[in-house]
């Protein structure tokens, strides 16, 4: 299991009172937003999959650092770990749960991303590269025929 240090809370905390919706509904843009900000940044980086370089794996630190901090005063702020199953309701609860898989998913992400780079980033360098190398054979084949150049 992993630690983390206490975080003060950014906003105003959850009042643990099933009728404070207003502090409910900010505490459900914020486990999406969380959730949101995590997919956003792996498709990115998945893009970039075609230019493989290591600021790959330093942007997805970076990222993580980040995303972690801000997690934790979500959950402080919210008041997950203290209140999960104490009879807030049903969609509390499954949202405390949501909560915490997303770290779990953020870690397999972590995982997918990593692999990725040890086993086939390379790979996908050396087929661009092999592409970049076909192509400029065959544009100075055109050009030494005399051929102009297409557009596009």
């Amino acid at each position: 299991m992993f630690a983390h240090p206490a975080v003060r809370p950014s906003a105003t905390s959850f009042s643990g009172r099933a009728d404070d919706i207003d502090a409910l509904l900010d505490c459900q843009a914020d486990v999406e937003s969380l959730f949101d900000d995590l997919n956003r940044k792996l498709f990115d980086l998945q893009a970039l999959g075609a230019r493989y370089d290591i600021s790959q794996a330093e942007q997805w630190e970076a990222f993580s650092k980040s995303w972690l901090r801000h997690r934790r005063e979500v959950g402080a702020r919210c008041r997950f770990d203290e209140l999960k199953g104490t009879g807030l309701g049903a969609a509390y609860d499954h949202l405390a749960v949501v909560y915490d898989e997303l770290e779990e998913a953020q870690r397999a992400y972590a995982v997918l991303l990593y692999n990725y780079i040890d086993h086939h980033a390379s790979r996908v360098e050396d087929i661009r590269h092999a592409l970049e190398s076909s192509r400029k054979t065959f544009e100075q084949q055109r050009a030494a025929r005399g051929n102009p150049a297409r557009p596009g």
